[in-house]
């Protein structure tokens, strides 16, 4: 049926992407607050249009670590869309670095097909459309770069169909490798 890139008219994932999501990085957090043991803080983390400066995002949060056998991070924050309010704990943990010190996690909080997370991750995210932060693997998200990684192919194979000494066969076996 159809020649070089037929079948790649557009991006078709159904996949969000990572850069869609507001993401909350642990070591943000960490440079926020000076995070360590015994401490009980609060702050607000808010996302900003780059080209605009307009505040698009806004959460409070809570960090407490007065326990250090259970350090937890609160996030509240209300979902425009439907006013709905959203007050949540994760769990946070640490890891031993090897030249002292510790390393600051969070613990995916999602449930996914009756399956309880509990990935130890740096980063969480709230993808459009979703109500609850979890880790990338939870909610199945990629990379703008990887749904564009093969998008001009058609393209290049044209060209290279074009060059002199170039044969369709060796533009196959290019796009195919």
């Amino acid at each position: 049926m159809g020649g070089y890139g037929s079948g790649r008219w557009g991006l078709h994932s159904s996949k969000d992407t990572v850069e869609e999501c507001l993401i909350i990085d642990i070591n943000r957090i960490v440079r926020l607050m000076g995070l360590s043991v015994n401490l009980h803080k609060s702050g607000i983390l808010q996302w900003s249009n780059t080209h605009t400066g307009e505040v698009t995002s806004r959460i409070q949060f809570e960090v407490n670590t007065l326990n250090p056998e259970s350090p937890w991070l609160r996030l509240f924050y209300t979902r425009t869309r439907d006013a709905e309010e959203i007050d949540y704990h994760l769990q946070l943990t640490t890891t031993r670095q090897n030249f002292g010190g510790v390393r600051w996690w969070f613990i995916c909080p999602l449930v996914i097909n009756n399956y309880s997370c509990m990935k130890r991750v740096g980063k969480i995210y709230l993808p459009p459309q979703r109500k609850y932060f979890g880790c990338r693997h939870c909610y199945d998200l990629t990379y703008t770069s990887c749904l564009e990684s093969r998008k001009y192919d058609s393209l290049y194979a044209r060209i290279a169909v074009d060059m002199p000494g170039m044969t369709k066969e060796d533009v196959k076996r290019i796009l195919s490798s």
